[in-house]
């Protein structure tokens, strides 16, 4: 029998999971980050939160696994590359897009999870833009 990746993952709309679950779709998703007063994923979609349980090299490994593209952003976020609108050279920032309310939605990014963002950028046709401060 063979195994087809899914599109979706299960999430809840609130940490205790008292509005039940609901089927999430993988493209939408933006960046996935740990929380650990609450001890769970916060899922970021361009306009909604959601949670889900797990650990941020589970769920690297499991989208990796079914051809998704996230990058470990920071040691506690999950970033998914094909989301990103506009990355920061000077500051090391990833740009989604503005949410629905007109908000910009960004994620910080470690020095290396930059440089594996910046090596997918140079390794294939992305629509990323690059920008950064003028140097005074």
């Amino acid at each position: 029998m063979e195994l087809i990746p899914l599109s979706t993952i299960s999430v809840t709309r609130d940490t205790e999971g008292n509005t039940g679950v609901f089927s999430l779709d993988i493209a939408k998703i933006t960046f996935m980050e740990f929380e650990r007063t609450i001890y769970r994923i916060i899922v970021h979609t361009y306009d909604q939160t959601f949670y889900t349980v797990g650990t941020l090299k589970y769920w690297l490994n499991t989208l990796a696994s079914s051809g998704y593209n996230f990058v470990l952003a920071d040691r506690n976020t999950l970033i998914q590359v094909s989301n990103i609108i506009q990355l920061d050279k000077t500051f090391h920032i990833a740009y989604f897009g503005e949410d629905h309310r007109g908000v910009e939605q960004k994620c910080f990014l470690s020095e290396k999870g930059y440089r594996e963002i910046l090596k997918y950028v140079k390794t294939s046709e992305s629509d990323i833009i690059l920008v950064e401060l003028p140097q005074w």
